[in-house]
């Protein structure tokens, strides 16, 4: 780690702690705790006053164990202990977000858009059954709080936001309405958001960081008697957009949910719940629109399209000490995606078609008190089967490769299916007033996504690793299975909180890409110009590692929220890391509350400390990389009831640095080399104003 980054990160974030204890106090005492470790949950605000990122990822800094990976400003990747992918799972409003692109372009945190009382929750290391279908990496939900937005007085709510951001001309608007009546609310939000190029701390052009984004959110909810009704939709349209890590960029995702959900409580501690919601996403990515092209030959064009749609039922009883719930959930997935060259009408790969998943799940789930231990435990049962129709390619008549491909897909047979058993045991055992202990045992499990069975000519598909090789997929890939131990503790005063965690997983059948034997594949990709592809071979891996959280107050008005990660991934069939795997990372806030004059002024101190990583996949060419130190400031001041101005600092210092996980550049003629990680940007501001109607 870069020793003097880190000294002046945590000197800058010492010297603001010190000046703050000392400063003068008003009445009010504000305290933060970021996590809940007795419901092993971690909560986060979302919201568009506080964002930095167009995604809002970077307001996910506050949850131990989560970090995300960026290919492009609107395409993160949460990474949660090691795992990133489709191994997180990921829920918007109570929406499972399935995207449309092949390399995660349109990952869930692109769906995102802010309304009342936001929050990103994430059941913290072992989740429960109930919590999701394939969460093996974890559960992350993001959505409002039901319960508050019925409680809300009767009457119009109105609230406005506009920022400037720069470098980078950047530019947010956000329009949040909201009425409540004795029975229910409607809602409704809209977003505007838009930025050009950003800059590193050199003043390099961190290339294709442009984006342009407009978005609808309507919602209502009704209540009679013990029956409740709620309904959501969102329409989010991105523009042209860049990711500089993959081969295309974004030209356009037109992208939209909806769920429809009733509940039926039966008494205080007992109801049913059903939900129906689906998503339809269109997207169209190419290489022309925002980056050089050597040769017309070369352009293409990706259109791409997904369907889901599902539902679940949900029902929840006191049994015993505690509570059964009990539920039962299909999903059924499709995806299409047909590449073009438009400069060549004749050209044209049929990359994906009518890929269709099917997903059955049912789990039962106790939480309740065991002597001195509150326990939760529960099993699901899901079973997931998968098709895919013939594919073709103009290529077939030039290319005896292609042909030898496209033919040994066709006469494979493509229908699969995986039956899979979930169990999570979690424990909490007191130990005295402040003092606990936490132990979890689960066995998880993923089914291989459409990409990893059904790409069938070697493309730069890697769901969004992006680390520059291109793959194949085999049709007979089985389940992931993973097994994971987790102990940690909980030591509470009457001011502080510390909650540590330490964590092991080995996960069986872990997919990920080994350098094919397939003749045809090597020839074809030869002819691209690349090298040997990889194809998705079931492989074993192991994480390890640990986190913690550690909240509370310094002094009346001065609280510290920190949260700390490390994980180290290691393949099991050979002797080579997991490919961009976060270094360790401490995230230190420090907010002060206090008042200029009579107005109420908020202030915190971020600190960010990131570890150098040596610890890097050779088989896949991954570069070792630097420690860094940033530090981040930011302030509200809040005008009567109405207004509140909010002026955030990015990297105070313009520290040149460069992210472990950051993706490799692939446009050319740009002043960041081909082949070389992008940096990371230099000093950023953002100016933002709210209005309560």
């Amino acid at each position: 780690m870069n020793k003097t980054s880190i000294a002046v990160a945590v000197l800058a974030a010492y010297s603001i702690a010190a000046q703050v204890a000392h400063a003068d106090h008003d009445d009010n005492e504000i305290i933060t705790v970021i996590g809940n470790p007795l419901q092993h949950i971690s909560n986060a605000r979302v919201s568009s006053s506080s964002n930095t990122e167009a995604d809002f990822g970077d307001q996910l800094s506050n949850i131990a164990g989560i970090s995300v990976s960026r290919n492009g400003p609107v395409t993160g990747l949460i990474q949660y202990r090691g795992l990133f992918g489709d191994r997180v799972g990921v829920s918007v409003d109570g929406v499972d977000i399935q995207g449309a692109g092949p390399n995660a372009m349109d990952s869930p945190l692109s769906h995102v858009l802010p309304e009342l009382g936001m929050q990103a929750t994430l059941y913290r290391g072992i989740a429960p059954v109930s919590a999701g279908i394939q969460s093996l990496g974890g559960q992350l939900v993001m959505q409002s709080d039901m319960t508050m937005l019925f409680s809300q007085p009767n009457g119009l709510q109105l609230s406005g936001n506009a920022a400037l951001i720069s470098p980078g001309e950047g530019a947010q608007y956000q329009v949040n309405a909201f009425y409540g009546f004795d029975d229910g609310f409607v809602t409704g939000a809209f977003t505007h958001q838009q930025r050009d190029e950003r800059e590193a701390a050199d003043g390099t052009l961190i290339p294709n960081t442009n984006y342009q984004r407009n978005g609808v959110k309507l919602g209502g909810g009704f209540t009679t008697g013990k029956h409740s009704v709620e309904v959501r939709y969102q329409q989010l349209d991105t523009n042209e957009s860049g990711t500089a890590a993959l081969a295309m960029d974004i030209k356009f995702i037109d992208a939209a949910w909806y769920r429809l959900g009733y509940r039926y409580q039966q008494s205080d501690n007992q109801y049913l719940t059903v939900n129906w919601f689906g998503n339809s996403n269109q997207h169209t990515m190419d290489n022309i629109s925002q980056r050089m092209l050597m040769m017309a030959s070369m352009a293409r064009q990706n259109d791409t399209d997904s369907l889901m749609q599902g539902g679940d039922i949900t029902y929840v009883t006191p049994l015993m000490d505690g509570e059964l719930t009990a539920g039962l959930a299909h999903k059924h997935l499709g995806n299409n995606s047909i590449i073009s060259n438009p400069n060549n009408a004749m050209f044209f790969v049929n990359n994906f078609m009518d890929v269709e998943q099917d997903t059955y799940s049912g789990f039962v789930e106790w939480q309740g008190t065991v002597g001195q231990a509150a326990v939760t435990m529960g099993s699901r049962l899901t079973q997931i089967s998968s098709n895919a129709d013939d594919v073709n390619s103009s290529m077939v008549m030039m290319s005896d490769a292609v042909s030898m491909l496209v033919n040994a897909f066709n006469s494979t047979d493509r229908n699969q299916s995986d039956t899979m058993v979930d169990i999570a045991i979690t424990a909490q055992f007191e130990l005295s007033e402040r003092n606990s202990v936490f132990a979890g045992v689960s066995q998880k499990n993923r089914a291989p996504n459409y990409f990893e069975r059904y790409t069938w000519l070697p493309l730069a598909i890697s769901g969004g690793m992006a680390d520059g090789f291109t793959y194949i997929g085999d049709v007979n890939l089985t389940h992931e299975t993973a097994h994971q131990v987790e102990l940690g503790f909980t030591y509470t005063t009457e001011h502080w909180t510390f909650s540590p965690r330490l964590f092991y997983q080995d996960v069986n059948d872990y997919i990920a890409g080994t350098p094919t034997t397939n003749a045809a594949a090597i020839m074809v990709a030869g002819m691209m110009g690349a090298s040997t592809p990889f194809q998705w071979t079931n492989t074993d891996a192991t994480l390890k590692g640990f986190d913690a959280q550690l909240s509370g107050v310094i002094t009346e008005n001065v609280n510290l929220n920190a949260v700390a990660s490390y994980v180290h991934g290691t393949r099991n069939d050979i002797d080579d890391a997991l490919f961009r795997i976060t270094p360790f990372t401490l995230v230190s806030h420090i907010n002060w509350r206090t008042r200029m004059g009579s107005i109420p002024l908020t202030l915190q101190a971020t600190s960010e400390l990131v570890a150098s990583q040596d610890h890097v996949s050779a088989l896949q060419n991954e570069s070792k990389s630097a420690g860094y130190g940033l530090v981040h400031l930011s302030a509200d001041w809040e005008l009567g009831h109405q207004w509140t101005f909010t002026a955030q600092i990015r990297n105070l210092f313009d520290k040149n640095y460069v992210p472990h996980t950051a993706g490799i550049n692939r446009v050319s003629g740009v002043s960041v080399p081909v082949g070389e990680k992008l940096p990371g940007t230099g000093t950023e501001w953002k100016l933002s104003a709210s209005y309560q109607f």
